[in-house]
């Protein structure tokens, strides 16, 4: 495996560095006075709240819908439009097998993607770098899977999508399919990822790979219609509606989200932001389509948070953390090759 700068020119060289010196200088500044997310206090209604009282009713044998409606307005929460209600399938694995359970089924599923990218990179790592990307797999994966989470729909349909790019190989992507079908099935957030795999598909020709991926998102489209009408069926004129997305809380704001989400949580903003960036080159850098396609998730994710976010759906961090830090491994393969296109005498003609 090889990096995308391996043979370029000087020129190129130089200003690839300096674009990431320049990103670098923007996402320190960037987190200097952001915006942070906004934390509900642990006395007040909150999201795990919520959803563990959804759980709760619908085990009790309560419909999803009017025990969402009626948690959701016991909370203040909004109910319009419709995509304020998540959907169903969570919450229904979670009554059938209890809160207990789906932490161990969530602690099986992160353990499937461990494995899945381990065999995944058996072949074109080094030791020591499948070691170092494997460790900063599970320093992404870390805040999703905790018993805190396991209710989050953001953490199952991000650990579903980073397992989907791990096993969209060259041969059959059925596999990978069905994990990204999970997800949409999981949380609607999941569905720019999936257009961007079938996008990717089609655009390599595999027409084949992009009918699966078409496919899955036709039964998305089926059961989010057939969502919102069991909400229309539970919502009342008088109920709140959301205030809207569109924040535009910058990058900064994206930054201190993901470390929440990571284990760069233990870092200050400034170095997690620096750390977030270069791993973002790192993954960038890889001329494999899984370098693709992670490229895609984190950057795709960041910039929903960026542009889109509100300061109390910081957890959307959640999507982009499983291979957040990965490109780390990955930066000094790119480094290596950087240096010697630096290093790299010029032929003159005569």
């Amino acid at each position: 495996m090889t990096s995308r700068f391996a043979g370029i020119g000087r020129g190129q060289a130089m200003l690839v560095i300096l674009l990431l010196v320049a990103a670098l200088l923007g996402a320190a500044w960037s987190v200097t006075g952001s915006p942070g997310p906004r934390m509900t206090p642990p006395a007040e209604q909150t999201d795990p709240k919520l959803y563990r009282s959804i759980i709760a009713g619908v085990e009790s044998g309560h419909g999803y819908y009017p025990v969402a409606a009626h948690e959701l307005r016991s909370g203040h929460y909004p109910l319009a439009p419709f995509v304020a209600f998540r959907l169903p399938t969570l919450a229904w694995i979670s009554a059938a097998i209890g809160t207990t359970g789906l932490h161990w089924l969530q602690l099986l599923l992160g353990g499937a993607v461990m494995l899945a990218w381990g065999w995944r990179w058996r072949e074109g790592l080094a030791p020591a770098e499948l070691a170092a990307a494997l460790f900063l797999l599970g320093c992404g994966m870390i805040g999703l899977i905790q018993p805190a989470t396991a209710v989050f729909h953001e953490s199952w349909a991000a650990l579903l999508l980073a397992l989907a790019i791990a096993l969209d190989r060259n041969g059959s992507a059925a596999l990978a399919i069905l994990a990204g079908t999970a997800a949409l099935l999981v949380r609607e957030l999941s569905a720019p990822m999936i257009l961007a795999f079938a996008g990717l598909a089609l655009g390599k020709g595999r027409r084949r790979r992009a009918l699966g991926w078409a496919t899955s998102l036709a039964i998305f489209a089926i059961v989010l219609i057939l969502h919102a009408r069991a909400v229309s069926g539970v919502v009342l004129p008088t109920d709140l509606h959301s205030p809207g997305w569109g924040g535009l809380l910058g990058p900064g704001f994206a930054f201190r989200s993901l470390a929440i989400a990571t284990a760069a949580i233990a870092l200050p903003a400034i170095p997690a932001a620096l750390l977030f960036t270069t791993s973002i080159f790192g993954l960038a850098s890889i001329r494999a389509d899984w370098g693709v396609r992670a490229t895609l998730m984190v950057a795709g994710y960041f910039a929903l948070l960026t542009l889109i976010a509100r300061a109390d759906t910081f957890y959307w961090a959640m999507m982009a953390a499983p291979l957040s830090l990965v490109g780390l491994a990955f930066v000094p393969r790119a480094m290596r090759d950087l240096a010697a296109a630096l290093r790299a005498v010029p032929v003159t003609t005569t």
